[in-house]
């Protein structure tokens, strides 16, 4: 019915089974797999997206921002930091390119794309009141998803084929084919994106601050945060956390005992 089918990969295992099961279900030539890349993921991530590759025999495209070099340039360049009130990063490290890729592969009519997307019910309670009536078989916009995506999009379909199944059928499916999942979870994580997503909850910030690449991506955090103090930025979100002691963090390996475990919900595809 659909000239192609998108499946977006973030290196997680969800879209991992998205992957799988986009490959059992239709034929190749119709599949596109895309890599939203902000500059700021782990380098587990990128090898496991090799792995996905060569696994299943696949080429992962990867969109990127050409306004922002990344997610640190993105911070810079806006002045402030991701919050759960000012996002920005999202809509403009990955939505705003992923639309652009749609546009320049004129998959924007009737028929022209469906996204396979690895989103699941219950991996936070906002998305249990948003998806958690909907089934496999349910077809949406692209529109319904974002208010980011406008009435351009409105053609884009969207299923999300694991929506109800739960983090545990995610890892059992895999293992029981042999498939190796992103070592980050061995390591601590829950979840696999930006390192760390600044919305993340406290035990993937934790973790992130005992990796080498997490204390070095931290440690640029807190020098922009420097940066907006030394230069005395007008914005108020100019701290890398608005509740979280990022800096204590980095130097005793603990947030402390506030319990603040809000989480990015976009991200933990």
């Amino acid at each position: 019915m659909y000239k192609k089918i998108v499946v977006p990969v973030s290196g997680g295992k969800d879209s991992q089974v998205c992957v799988v099961l986009a490959l059992s279900r239709f034929p190749r030539r119709q599949l596109l797999f895309v890599f939203q890349d902000t500059g700021y993921d782990h380098t587990d991530t990128f090898e496991q997206l090799l792995y996905i590759e060569k696994r299943y025999k696949i080429k992962i495209v990867r969109t990127r921002s050409s306004v922002y070099n990344g997610m640190f340039d993105f911070i810079r360049k806006v002045g402030y930091f991701p919050n759960s009130v000012a996002r920005g990063c999202t809509s403009r490290l990955k939505q705003q390119p992923f639309a652009q890729w749609l546009r320049d592969n004129k998959l924007l009519g009737v028929n022209d794309c469906l996204i396979y997307m690895g989103m699941r019910s219950d991996e936070s309670a906002k998305r249990k009141s948003k998806y958690g009536d909907l089934t496999p078989d349910d077809i949406f916009t692209l529109p319904d998803l974002s208010s980011e995506y406008g009435k351009e999009f409105i053609n884009v379909k969207v299923s999300l084929p694991i929506v109800n199944w739960t983090t545990e059928d995610v890892f059992s499916f895999l293992k029981q084919r042999g498939d190796r999942v992103n070592t980050l979870y061995s390591k601590g994580h829950h979840r696999v994106g930006c390192y760390p997503c600044l919305l993340a909850r406290n035990a993937e910030w934790e973790a992130a601050a005992k990796d080498p690449l997490g204390r070095k991506h931290i440690k640029e955090l807190l020098d922009i945060e420097q940066e907006f103090i030394i230069n005395k930025n007008p914005r108020k979100l100019i701290k890398v956390h608005q509740t979280r002691d990022v800096k204590g963090l980095y130097e005793r390996g603990v947030m402390g005992t506030e319990t603040d475990d809000s989480q990015c919900g976009w991200c933990s595809i």
